[in-house]
């Protein structure tokens, strides 16, 4: 059995760098400030050294950065997938005025609806309205029933009220 010498040299030092396919793709950061140079500082998740200055698209303008408030949320990518070595790509907008305008774009949703193919069931707290041209139909939660139109057929089995220029009855 062969033994080792004692004297040999250690062995290699392997330095880590942190892994590039980490930051291979987009990441969401945040603007915390300008360098003396005049360059976006950022930060993001991941980010071994704090807030690093970022290089900027050509023809965006940086002079603009210096008046967007601190930590709003910047997408970033990265040269050769080093983290020290970012890119502003731009600048996002805030979720809450995001949803703001994602709430202002949706309709109103009925309370409830269920189809099963045969008849169509909607439910509302106070209301339901039903509107077709010069027609309407109105639901109220105290039992109430509105119909409106220019013509107007009905059949109840109960008292009926009617209000209108002309009446014809059977």
């Amino acid at each position: 059995m062969k033994r080792r010498n004692a004297s040999a040299a250690p062995a290699e030092v392997v330095i880590l760098r942190p892994s590039s396919a980490l930051f291979s793709t987009p990441h969401v950061g945040r603007l915390t400030g300008m360098s003396e140079e005049g360059l976006p500082l950022v930060d993001f998740e991941g980010n071994p050294s704090g807030p690093v200055p970022a290089r900027v698209l050509a023809g965006a303008s940086t002079t603009h950065l210096e008046e967007v408030a601190p930590q709003t949320e910047v997408l970033l990518t990265f040269e050769g997938g080093l983290p020290g070595r970012p890119i502003l790509m731009g600048l996002l907008e805030p979720r809450k005025n995001l949803l703001r305008s994602v709430e202002a774009k949706v309709p109103a949703l009925p309370v409830s609806a269920s189809v099963d193919g045969q008849r169509i069931v909607l439910e509302g707290q106070d209301e339901i309205v039903l509107l077709c041209g010069e027609a309407s139909i109105t639901l109220r939660r105290n039992g109430r029933v509105v119909i409106r139109g220019t013509q107007i057929e009905s059949h109840a089995s109960g008292v009926q009220r009617i209000k209108g220029a002309a009446v014809k009855v059977n």
